[in-house]
């Protein structure tokens, strides 16, 4: 009776011990309430850092693009510029009476803000297209950076371009109150100088002369020998300063027009 008595107390021992390991090994298989913040706060973490990452990439990538739609735009508008300068065309005036082909420039303003204006005569479809009436004829073409409102009302601004013909005109017509045609809205500034004609002498030293740049150009029955052309793009982000393209166009008919 003794022997059957010790029996069952060891096999109620071993009983208690192996439901004492059970529950030890569950305890080391689940997770504490301080593990599952921790994890999940270090998720939260992992999680914040790769939004931050991602969209700093997108944002630069889009800025990328805005740059690179940016400058191809300036260069396009640029070039356009450039080749109407080019052509620009020169009769010799009437004696007594003043040129309709010459070349006229209003400065307004310096850096991003400069709104200036420069009007001149040409021929060729640059900056008006081919399918202009009067792209094979001499006329007239005058560059700003202007207010345009379109027929739904809406008003916007940008670099703008107006033409018309020279001859065959009446009387009464008005070139003020031609419609402008917006070229390019990225285009926010335009400011112009001419090369003076009376350039300084070369330094006693040698080297090349610094050249000597006009804001006016009051020889309008001429054409000045080249442009500086500077136009300010719109920035690609809210408080960055404005990107600057720059350009020195020659005009073939310079001396022709001045008599040399």
């Amino acid at each position: 009776m003794i022997a059957d008595m010790r029996s069952g107390a060891k096999r109620s021992s071993a009983s208690l011990t192996a439901r004492n390991d059970c529950r030890a090994a569950q305890r080391r298989d689940g997770m504490t309430l301080v593990e599952l913040l921790l994890a999940v706060g270090l998720m939260a973490v992992v999680a914040t850092v790769a939004f931050l990452g991602y969209n700093a990439a997108v944002r630069a990538w889009q800025a990328g693009t805005e740059l690179s739609n940016s400058i191809h735009q300036g260069d396009y508008v640029m070039e356009q510029i450039a080749m109407g300068l080019r052509s620009a065309y020169w009769r010799k005036p009437t004696p007594g009476h003043s040129s309709s082909y010459g070349f006229s420039m209003a400065d307004d303003g310096d850096a991003a803000t400069a709104h200036g204006v420069i009007r001149w005569s040409k021929l060729g479809a640059a900056l008006i297209g081919e399918d202009a009436p009067y792209a094979g004829m001499p006329h007239a073409v005058e560059v700003a950076v202007r207010d345009v409102t379109d027929a739904r009302g809406k008003t916007r601004t940008g670099l703008t371009v107006r033409s018309w013909r020279l001859d065959l005109q009446q009387s009464d017509f008005d070139p003020d109150k031609v419609q402008p045609v917006l070229l390019s809205t990225r285009v926010v500034g335009l400011n112009c100088r001419t090369l003076d004609p009376i350039q300084p002498p070369p330094p006693a030293s040698g080297g090349k002369p610094d050249l000597h740049w006009l804001d006016k150009w009051e020889n309008t029955n001429q054409l000045p020998r080249a442009v500086e052309i500077t136009l300010f793009l719109q920035p690609t982000e809210d408080g960055q300063d404005p990107l600057e393209m720059k350009r020195i166009v020659r005009i073939p008919l310079a001396d022709q027009s001045q008599g040399k």
